[in-house]
């Protein structure tokens, strides 16, 4: 009966994975095109874009990412080609391996301390319709291999320490040491998460010894060239980009021109306030805090990052149960050290989020999963185990009322209005510009994208739906620089910033303005909408 309960939480999970993959999102990203393209390019000419031979950071768009995602895609491109199926199709697989791994978790945990292996149950079908979740792992990104690893990495911690098994130590080192080289804030979390694994876990350690050192040998060897190219100056990139500290970030300019004022003013206390040391706290703190906002958790405007209209990264029927969960780890038959290990997990997953931009941020906080799920399952147990039958059964049915009701408000925020709304941050419009330019290309003798607006990164998008030869691509020289300034030449085809007066369009060019940006006196062609039915771009000319 439990395996049918099983492949029945699984079924639920594929089929709000799978369900309509292609059109939902509406359009591949900015980072899914990248990836494809570079997969497709490695997998025809062992190069990335920029003619590097088997990369080990992708440099996107001049930013440099762990390129362990884009290796896994390969395989899926190709069999399926150049597809946005085949870019999402490895992060369904993943996520679907997450939550059954979340099952084993938690069968384990509550088998071992609590007699109730239904915890495994109820946190993977927790999980399995988690908006947080299948709105991420529907992404053909590499946030769900850095999640995927680390849930691996923790169950098979967990099993070597539980049962002593000698395999699980390696695996357990296997999966972190691969973590790092699936995803940026895994960088952050497995070392933090591992060290204080091992203080909390110290006795096991040391009853296991060889078979934990190697695995820590075998983990730190499998990690050491991410952490290499980490610290290189390419590494160094992405963080400098996305740095909640940078110099320039308006709040920074704000302080030092305070802390100026106070040292004028021989102001000590202004002087302390405004310094660099306490300014970067506090912009920590506050990003940090962020992260655990109910209000960001648990509801939601009708545009906001990786969340549908409407709704937060969190049911509100899940809110009871995260903190009865909390209070049981506490007050259960857990043990303390592994309470602390589950509470450390959620304490130290938002840490890449607070010392980046755009805080809170809910991929780079992505670790929060499933260590939530977990202690939330265990808010379940606490109240399973305290109510009687006929309370139970009562408590099921209103329970099942209100998960269906937020799954349905899921499905029409995401499934839905999503889409409809939203189709403007996947640059939905610019297929069909491609595809017009594609079409026209012998009627004009050059033709000119913007890299503006709906056409940022319009060359990258033209490498993919073009589906351009690789190898064609790099005798014409490749990607110099992915730069938002920088222009980019393929052929006829040129993709930069375009002139801003009619006069200074040249005779017998098509150019794709973004539709705000059209020169007046321009000729319009062809305007390419966004599933709102707001214009985004326009094909014009003389």
């Amino acid at each position: 009966m439990k395996h049918l309960i099983l492949v029945g939480i699984l079924f639920v999970a594929a089929f709000f994975r799978f369900y309509n993959l292609s059109q939902v999102p509406p359009s591949p990203s900015l980072d899914e095109v990248s990836i494809g393209y570079n997969a497709y390019s490695i997998l025809t000419t062992g190069k990335d874009e920029y003619g590097s031979v088997l990369p080990m950071l992708l440099r996107a768009y001049d930013d440099f990412r762990p390129a362990l995602y884009v290796y896994l895609t390969i395989p899926f491109v190709w069999v399926l080609g150049l597809t946005v199926v085949a870019v999402r199709l490895p992060s369904v697989l993943l996520s679907l391996i997450t939550v059954y791994v979340t099952y084993l978790i938690g069968r384990m945990v509550g088998k071992k301390y609590l007699s109730f292996e239904r915890l495994g149950e109820i946190a993977a079908v927790i999980l399995a319709v988690s908006p947080w979740h299948i709105y991420i792992s529907r992404l053909g990104h590499e946030a769900n291999i850095g999640l995927t690893l680390t849930t691996l990495g923790i169950f098979f911690f967990l099993r070597a320490v539980f049962s002593g098994k000698k395999s699980s130590w390696i695996l357990a080192g296997i999966a972190f040491g691969l973590s790092l080289h699936g995803y940026q804030s895994e960088k952050v979390v497995i070392p933090l998460l591992v060290l204080f694994g091992s203080y909390l876990f110290w006795k096991e350690i040391r009853k296991a010894k060889r078979h934990a050192l190697i695995a820590i040998v075998v983990g730190f060897a499998i990690a050491l060239p991410a952490i290499a190219a980490t610290v290189s100056p390419q590494g160094m990139v992405r963080f400098r980009a996305t740095s909640a500290f940078s110099t320039d970030s308006p709040r920074a300019v704000s302080a030092v021109q305070s802390y100026i004022a106070s040292k004028e003013k021989g102001d000590i206390i202004g002087r302390i306030i405004y310094s660099k040391a306490v300014t970067n706290a506090s912009i920590f703190i506050e990003n940090y805090a962020s992260h655990f906002s109910p209000v960001w958790l648990f509801s939601g405007s009708n545009r906001e990052a990786h969340k549908v209209p409407g709704m937060g990264l969190l049911y509100l029927w899940e809110a009871p149960f995260l903190l009865l969960g909390l209070w049981a780890l506490g007050k259960s038959r857990i043990p303390k050290h592994l309470a602390a290990f589950l509470i450390a997990g959620l304490l130290v997953a938002p840490i890449p989020g607070a010392i980046t931009t755009q805080a809170p941020h809910a991929m780079r906080a992505y670790t929060e999963i499933p260590i939530m799920q977990l202690i939330e399952a265990l808010g379940a147990w606490v109240l399973i185990s305290k109510l009687k039958k006929k309370q139970l059964q009562i408590f099921a049915l209103i329970l099942g009322m209100l998960i269906s009701a937020g799954v349905v408000k899921y499905w029409q925020g995401y499934f839905v209005r999503f889409p409809a709304e939203q189709s403007d941050s996947f640059q939905y419009a610019i297929r069909g510009a491609v595809q017009y330019g594609l079409d026209n290309a012998n009627r004009y003798t050059a033709i000119q994208f913007s890299n503006q607006g709906s056409l940022y990164q319009s060359y990258m998008f033209f490498l993919y739906y073009s589906k351009f030869d690789p190898a064609a691509y790099h005798a014409l020289g490749g990607t110099g620089s992915g730069g938002f300034e920088e222009a980019h030449y393929i052929g006829k085809y040129a993709f930069g910033i375009l002139p801003q007066q009619a006069e200074k369009i040249i005779p017998g060019t098509l150019y794709f303005y973004d539709a705000k940006n059209v020169p007046q006196g321009a000729r319009t062609l062809e305007t390419f909408s966004n599933l709102d039915g707001k214009p985004a771009i326009t094909a014009t000319t003389l």
